[in-house]
């Protein structure tokens, strides 16, 4: 009954400034507009952003603007004019300087309006509002972006901005007493600062999820985030406080990289948001949000020095600042400081107990310090457990986003369009399928389900139909044709397509994220439901994105069928530099078959000037530097080269262009080595992986084949190569240490080679442990009892980060005592040749139990040291725990280094460790015998043929799978559920294993 009050109440309200009555008092008319946006506020708090509370919002803005004089008899200005008006305006300013004014917008205006009230942005006397009053619906689709078609987000600099409300709402009544009242005293301030705090506070409930539609505004093709924008740079230039330049700023920080502006340097918003951060400090320099994100806008940007600096300065403003603390304490964790950042995050927990990312962020750093105490879920303070169940709660909230907006539309346009995709009628069982679910988003007969996330259905169902007319259109085209003699062909024909997918996604607000990042999934104790839809939500993210820069009713172009039966492969990485990734890939692009497939690299990383670049940039393959390039640059490109298989070697690290591959220029896509996880994107159709680290029943669609769960772990399907999905380059590029090509080392005597390899280590372990004689949190207290029970044994530690000494030599003082502790060993780290180099120094290397360091681990292997690996039941859905298994059963002697639970894994350590034996010969001399040293000897002597390292073997496994996966996209398989989806390739080849 309060909310109907308060409708009624406000009604009557508006009905007085509609009317015909005498002038009323401007001198208070800021207080009528501060009636509006208080009954909003509170029929918000009662009812939630329903139809009548944002139009409270709008009946306030409108009073503001009924203060300039009608047109004339009867017209009134209304809010949608406004808007219309702005965003011709912003898109004016956006164009200037050198281009013209845009003509095409200005004829639609001409159409219905008087020339005298046309636009001049050279004469303040304008009338822009007036005449976008008077235009007709012609003026709005002249203003929509070609390449979207909607109504585009616009890039202004402040002090464009700052001009918009002066071009909107000036009037050629100038000498009008009201409207010279609105440009001058004390009146003139409370109206403009009401007007905008109402439009600041309209835009944050549509960030929240109000529909554009409850405002009654009836602009098609208008999207939540351009119209959030341009409620901004309305705020803004009523009222140009320090506060709204920083919310502005937040916006356009939070664009995607589409966007008009008057630069084509300015390729994302947040270039432009570092202006208005320093605007509004201009204003007011001891502002605390401010100068919070203007510290996490340079932060974001790499510059991490000058950003401590800017929170250094807020904090001693603002000492208890939460966000503040958490911003510095993130900078500080990016940096390699993780032990400097703890304060801070223990600081802001205390401030804001509620603060997810203070939580987050808290629990990697302490286990990055091996401060597993103060971690661990037992704790006094259990930071960990709080991580977990904030997790959860995020994801929850995650759904209720974007409610309604399937049901702008009815279920037989939504049919319609699903229809699109087969040249054949489907079947009743498949329309029924589909019906029914439409229906749990547009039948509200029982209640709207409260929880079901319509924007992200939306958007995959965008990808699921994109998907499938490029497929349509190739058949169309070319049959299902897997190669082609031709070298050319006409353009593919014309297929019908949807109308509707951008229209409705318009009035989406973005995806949110967790606050959990995926990489975080890997050292969190999370369930493997929990860690697909944390990679979910990133992936629609990355695709809402993308859909607001590239039409989602556009249908990506198809390649011409591989010609001469080369398949066209691109691969897509910011790390073709001095990185690990290309350390392990670099001789798999040319050992690729040049008469089977053409190789395309694009690099979105500029040069690092390293050999590595350099190998990449002058090899025999198409590469190509995209580093300065918009996603939408690159995708065209791509689709230009025709690219058959598009493979994305970066996944959810830092610096991937996911957006590239959420736009789908290319048929078949794929995940490989870059990010060890599921991107649990429709976006990847295949994930490159092996029997060990991903077993075949965690991927969803073997589960809905197999009618299991769905408790799945990978949305994807299974690409699964022989031996290990994981490909290194130790036998190419790391032979220096005994100097001799693989025909060489073949020709060489066993012995020979031994007794060489033993002398070298000897040596080397002298070197770096001279006073030796003749070494996760439930990991380090197993490593503690093998110590106990191996006598002599030490462990050899990596000293990073140089904070987690301390806390290890601590916490195994108090599990283990002192003589145990002081046969921990610690070194720092080394150039990647030495490291190399050294990993013949251990007798035993010991897998983690959470994420395994995958390059070191194959290099130990090529040293021929023996590993500990474990399969961990308990991380089964884990990729990233599984890896050094996968990597030691390639080497063909699995059965010696793989176990399959934690005792087994103490066990077989502790029996190796104690099986060496040192015997003094008559002549002082001494030798060692052993299981462990017999391990090693054929680990060494077999590496240049196992497969681990057989870099061209494993090269043409995976173009088995690519030659399975184009013809299975060809004919169409890969699209109907008959089959589990996934693709398995056997090796043809025998592995040699020498045992002298």
């Amino acid at each position: 009954m309060r909310s109907t009050t308060h409708k009624a109440a406000s009604n009557d309200i508006f009905a007085c400034l509609q009317s015909d009555t005498p002038d009323w008092d401007f001198l208070h008319a800021h207080r009528l507009l501060n009636v509006f946006t208080s009954v909003a506020n509170i029929q918000e708090k009662v009812d939630g952003n329903t139809p009548s509370t944002l139009r409270h919002y709008v009946n306030a803005i409108e009073t503001g603007i009924r203060l300039s004089p009608p047109l004339s008899s009867g017209t009134t200005l209304t809010f949608r004019d406004i808007i219309l008006a702005s965003w011709f305006a912003s898109l004016a300013f956006s164009t200037l300087p050198p281009s013209p004014e845009p003509n095409n917008i200005l004829d639609a205006i001409q159409d219905r309006a008087s020339t005298n009230h046309l636009p001049h942005f050279d004469d303040t006397s304008l009338a822009l509002v007036h005449a976008v009053h008077h235009a007709s619906d012609g003026f709005i689709h002249a203003m929509l972006d070609p390449i979207t078609g909607t109504l585009p987000n616009v890039v202004l600099f402040p002090d464009q901005a700052q001009m918009l409300s002066v071009v909107v709402f000036a009037s050629p009544h100038t000498t009008s007493d009201v409207w010279a009242a609105l440009h001058s005293g004390q009146s003139t301030y409370e109206v403009k600062t009401a007007t905008s705090s109402a439009l600041l506070t309209l835009a944050r409930r549509i960030q929240e999820g109000a529909l554009i539609a409850d405002l009654g505004l009836d602009i098609p093709h208008c999207s939540s985030d351009a119209l959030v924008l341009l409620l901004h740079y309305l705020a803004l230039s009523l009222f140009p406080s320090a506060s709204a330049f920083n919310d502005t700023g937040v916006v356009l920080c939070g664009m995607s990289s589409n966007a008009a502006s008057n630069t084509p340097r300015v390729a994302c918003g947040r270039d432009v948001a570092r202006l208005y951060y320093e605007k509004g400090l201009q204003i007011d320099p001891t502002h605390p949000h401010l100068l919070s994100n203007f510290g996490s806008l340079l932060k974001d940007a790499g510059h991490n020095t000058c950003a401590v600096g800017v929170f250094n300065y807020a904090l001693q403003l603002h000492p208890e600042l939460d966000i503040a603390l958490v911003n510095m304490a993130n900078t500080l964790k990016d940096m390699g400081r993780p032990a400097d950042a703890i304060p801070y995050y223990l600081k802001a927990v205390t401030i804001n107990a509620g603060l997810v990312d203070a939580y987050c962020g808290l629990s990697m750093s302490m286990n990055a310090v091996c401060n597993w105490t103060a971690r661990a879920q037992h704790s006094a303070d259990h930071w960990l457990t709080n991580t977990i169940v904030i997790c959860e709660e995020n994801l929850s909230e995650l759904h209720r986003q974007n409610i309604g907006i399937l049901g702008e539309r009815s279920v037989d346009d939504w049919l319609l369009n699903v229809a699109l995709t087969t040249s054949r009628p489907q079947c009743d069982h498949s329309l029924r399928r589909w019906v029914h679910r439409f229906y749990l988003f547009t039948d509200v007969s029982d209640g709207r389900q409260p929880l079901l996330n319509e924007g992200s259905f939306l958007i995959r169902l965008i990808d699921w139909y994109r998907t499938r007319m490029q497929h349509r259109r190739y058949v169309e085209t070319y049959g299902e044709t897997l190669y082609s003699e031709e070298a050319s062909y006409s353009q593919p024909r014309a297929a019908p397509t949807a109308k509707l997918f951008g229209f409705v996604l318009s009035s989406a607000s973005l995806q949110k994220v967790p606050t959990v990042l995926p990489f975080h999934t890997f050292t969190l104790p999370l369930p493997s439901r929990t860690i697909r839809r944390i990679a979910h939500r990133n992936a629609l993210r990355v695709s809402h994105n993308i859909m607001t820069q590239i039409s989602p009713d556009r249908v990506p172009l198809l390649p011409r069928p591989p010609w001469k039966r080369r398949i066209n492969v691109g691969y897509v990485s910011s790390d073709f530099s001095d990185h690990p990734l290309s350390h392990l890939m670099k001789s798999v692009f040319q050992l690729h078959d040049q008469d089977r497939f053409c190789v395309f690299l694009y690099a979105t990383s500029p040069s690092d000037g390293s050999v590595f670049r350099q190998y990449f940039e002058h090899g025999d393959f198409n590469f190509l530097d995209v580093s300065s390039w918009s996603s939408v640059d690159i995708v065209n490109r791509i689709e230009e080269d025709h690219i058959h298989i598009l493979v994305d070697l970066g996944g959810y690290t830092r610096g991937a262009r996911n957006e590239i591959f959420a736009a789908r220029p290319s048929p078949v896509q794929i995940s490989l080595m870059g990010y060890a996880g599921t991107l649990a994107a429709s976006w990847c159709d295949y994930l490159v992986c092996d029997s060990i680290t991903c077993p075949v029943d965690l991927f969803a669609r073997v589960q809905a084949y197999r009618k299991q769960s769905l408790n799945y772990c990978c949305q994807h399907s299974d690409f699964g190569v022989p031996h290990t999905y994981f490909v290194t380059d130790h036998k190419q590029s790391y032979r220096h240490g005994e100097n001799l090509s693989v025909e060489e080392r073949a020709q060489m005597p066993a012995e020979k080679l031994w007794n060489d390899e033993i002398k070298c280590r000897t040596d080397l372990r002298r070197a770096l442990f001279p006073d030796l004689p003749f070494s996760c949190q439930n990991i380090f207290a197993t490593w503690l009892r093998i110590l106990a029970r191996v006598p002599c044994s030490i462990l050899w530690l990596l000293r990073f980060p140089t904070a987690g000494e301390a806390y290890l030599i601590q916490t195994a003082k108090e599990w283990a005592g002192d003589e145990i502790t002081s046969r921990i060993r610690f070194t720092d780290v080394a150039e990647k040749d030495y490291h190399i180099y050294r990993c013949r120094v251990p007798d035993l290397f010991l897998d983690t139990s959470e994420v395994e360091i995958d390059c070191i681990l194959s290099s130990v292997l090529w040293a021929g040291t023996p590993i500990i690996a474990c399969t961990w039941p308990s991380h089964r859905h884990k990729m990233s725990s599984r890896v050094a298994a996968s990597l030691a059963s390639a080497t063909g002697f699995g059965e010696y280094m793989v176990v399959s639970s934690r005792d087994e894994y103490e066990e077989r350590a502790v029996a190796l460790g104690n099986s060496m034996c040192y015997t003094v010969q008559p002549n002082g001399d001494g030798e060692i015998s052993g299981d462990l040293l017999d391990l090693r000897r054929r680990l060494f002597l077999n590496r240049d043929t196992m497969p681990l390292f057989d870099t061209e073997r494993w090269t043409r496994n995976l173009e088995k799978a690519y030659r399975m996966a184009w013809k299975r996209w060809v004919d169409g398989s890969m699209f109907r559920m008959s089959d589990d989806g996934c693709i398995w390739v056997k090796d043809d080849i025998d592995v040699p294993i020498r045992m002298d």
